[in-house]
């Protein structure tokens, strides 16, 4: 069997068991070729040292999210040659939350946590988790990782952290690994330090327009920290401002699900007008500003003018579009949106942009696309599948015709 037989079974393994199952295929020095259904966005929860595991044997692994996966490493021979290696994950976290949410159904009195405390801040952590379980009416194999970050944040800001084996501790009554804790303290500190702005781009009136994240100081953070800023903030892009060694700074851009975009319209709007206005990167007095701005797509121009009424305005150079024919049909694509097929213009192909990782199909009218419903969840799937970002619906009519409408749906 080779490897393009291999990739099609995982496809179809993916499809059976979703989403209950992640395939990673692996080149033969271990470098990640494709992930089908990622359960974690994080590059520390991809990776996989494949000489450190044993081909064909299960394993165990707790992920820096909190998935408990049992996993599976299947190396594929072309002959006697090794030529890439699949890894199967099975997500056992699902089952353990399903029953302890039977179990809080059925018996509505919460088992207290076991006490086997001997020191006062001991005491004092059981205290806090006992009753964050008690409020939020929930055991500990059903919390989630963002309440044992809350968790976390409050035992913290208690000092409760400043014994030597708390961090053990902890980890153990919360059932993750210490790093996960160190994790969870180094992201708290790094939110506590940077300040971050939500602004509205495309709009002169508050609450219009389109929102979206901006960190002016991204120069110390990591970009697991950057991912985890981006989710909690929940915007469809956040963009990131640091300091650049060839351009005059360099912008990021990352989903609420942890992908990072090679470019943003919008966020770019907002992060050049925090700019302007916190008066950075050179900006002392009214005038027009030029900069060379490093972004993934390559360097672009983006313009910064402050009148004297001191109004900002902003303009950018879009990066060069790469538009190629999509492999799948619009039947495919339509019943993946859940989008009637009679909406969809078929004269128009369906096209992908390989920049931003964008989707385009063309529907018929104005008032087909404000029949559109999308469905969120085989949309997502399907997005997975086929490495989309979001998927962009067009129409040739609008209000004013020479402007095309856009619908643009996120999905990563």
């Amino acid at each position: 069997m080779n490897i393009d037989h291999h990739i099609q079974l995982g496809h179809h393994l993916v499809d059976l068991f979703y989403p209950l199952v992640e395939l990673t295929l692996f080149d033969p020095d271990g470098k990640i070729q494709e992930i089908l259904n990622a359960f974690s966005t994080l590059k520390e929860d991809q990776a996989c040292d494949i000489k450190c595991f044993q081909a064909n044997k299960p394993f165990h692994e707790l992920l820096i999210v909190g998935r408990n996966v049992r996993c599976l490493i299947y190396p594929i021979h072309k002959g006697k040659e090794i030529v890439g290696y699949l890894r199967l994950r099975y997500d056992l976290t699902c089952f353990k939350n399903l029953q302890e949410q039977l179990n809080l159904l059925v018996n509505t009195e919460l088992a207290p946590l076991n006490q086997d405390s001997s020191d006062p801040w001991k005491e004092s952590i059981d205290q806090i988790i006992t009753h964050y379980h008690t409020i939020n009416k929930i055991n500990i194999q059903a919390i989630t990782s963002k309440q044992k970050r809350e968790l976390i944040s409050k035992l913290q800001s208690k000092g409760l952290f400043d014994f030597k084996e708390s961090s053990a501790y902890v980890a153990t009554k919360l059932q993750i690994s210490r790093a996960t804790v160190y994790n969870y303290l180094k992201t708290a500190a790094n939110f506590r330090k940077i300040h971050i702005h939500q602004v509205d781009a495309f709009t002169s009136e508050k609450f219009g327009g389109n929102p979206a994240g901006v960190v002016l100081d991204a120069g110390e953070l990591e970009e697991s920290t950057m991912r985890k800023i981006a989710r909690e903030l929940n915007l469809s892009e956040t963009a990131f401002v640091s300091p650049s060694k060839k351009c005059s700074f360099q912008m990021r851009y990352f989903t609420p699900t942890g992908h990072e975009i090679a470019f943003c319209g919008h966020s770019s709007v907002g992060a050049l007008y925090m700019i302007a206005k916190e008066r950075r990167f050179g900006i002392k007095k009214n005038g027009n500003y030029i900069f060379d701005v490093e972004t993934a797509c390559g360097v672009l121009k983006m313009e910064v003018i402050i009148d004297e009424q001191d109004e900002i305005s902003v303009a950018y150079e879009t990066p060069v579009i790469k538009l190629k024919a999509f492999k799948a049909s619009h039947d495919e694509v339509a019943k993946a949106a859940g989008i009637e097929l009679g909406l969809v213009d078929q004269t128009f192909p369906v096209m992908y942009e390989k920049t931003n990782k964008d989707l385009f199909i063309v529907i018929r009218t104005l008032e087909d696309l404000k029949k559109v419903d999308c469905d969120a969840k085989s949309l997502t799937h399907f997005s997975k599948r086929h490495d989309i970002v979001s998927l962009c619906l067009l129409s040739p009519y609008a209000f004013d015709k020479k402007i095309n409408s856009i619908c643009d749906v996120s999905l990563l």
